[in-house]
Order: structure tokens, then sequence, then C-alpha cells
């Protein structure tokens, strides 16, 4: 999760924003929060939707105090943090065979991107997040002679 920058927190500071120990995203969206009525046109609805509650209390989170910003950029970090144990949990990495839950379909990774999006080889462009696929065989299994026959 990438951290508060010296910025963020020289202009936090200014503003009496307390970002300290939050992530990137997070200090931004209260920043964008306190000077929005200064910059914005049309400031926006600040209270989280009844959406993004129910979803932040799948994953554990409370944002039902936090600005619609703030209650996305939490959302987001939980998720980051969700992937990448994913990743680590499951060794995933280029060549080992998944099964993408959202369209029923066997892929092999082809790569991984540095937000942790799983891209698959021969997709054409198609990726994943970790939450979304399951496991069918790690590298070494893939490597196998009956690889072929599971990528399809």
């Amino acid at each position: 999760m990438k951290k508060t920058t010296k910025l963020q927190k020289q202009i936090a500071a200014k503003l009496g924003v307390t970002i300290d120990a939050k992530s990137f995203y997070v200090a931004a969206a209260q920043i964008w929060d306190e000077i929005e009525d200064a910059i914005a046109a049309k400031p926006s609805d600040r209270s989280p939707t009844e959406r993004q509650i129910e979803y932040a209390a799948s994953l554990g989170l409370d944002v039902s105090k936090d600005t619609r910003r703030v209650a996305s950029s939490r959302i987001g970090n939980k998720l980051d943090e969700i992937n990448r144990r994913l990743i680590r949990k499951f060794n995933l990495r280029p060549c080992v065979i998944v099964k993408w839950k959202k369209w029923n379909r066997i892929m092999e990774i082809s790569s991984i991107a540095k937000n942790g999006r799983l891209w698959f080889k021969g997709g054409n462009g198609w990726g994943a997040f970790p939450s979304e696929i399951e496991l069918i065989s790690t590298s070494e299994q893939s490597a196998s002679a009956d690889a072929p026959t599971a990528r399809g």
C-alpha cells in the first residue's frame, strides 16, 4: 500500500487535517474533502453510499462515518491487501492455471501487474484480480503434459 507523502503531510498540517498512518489514497481523499468547497464548481455529496457501507462491511470495514471518497479509498486499500495476500498464499505467477469465476473459464496467468491484476495468456487483454479466481494448478503442475488440455 502506498504511504502518505511528505507533501501530503505538509498540506494536511496547513489545513488542520490529521492523516498520520493513513495510506496515500486515504490521505488524498481527506485533503480533497477538506478543500472541495474551494475548488469544485459543484461540491459532491460527502456521505458514503449504502452500497459502499454494505460492501465495506462484507470486507470487515466500517465506513459509515467516513466521507464517500475516504470510504472508496479504504475499500480500495482493503481489496489491494486481500489480493496481495492471495498472490502470496497461492503463489500466483506466470504459468499458473486458474479458473476465472466471472466467466467460468480456465485461464493461464501470463503476468501480474503492479496493482496485483492477473493478466491471462491468449486472453485478448482479459485480466482479473486474485479475489476473482480459483486456483486450478501450480506452475509445476502446469508444466505437465496435461496442461495444454487444461488451458483449453
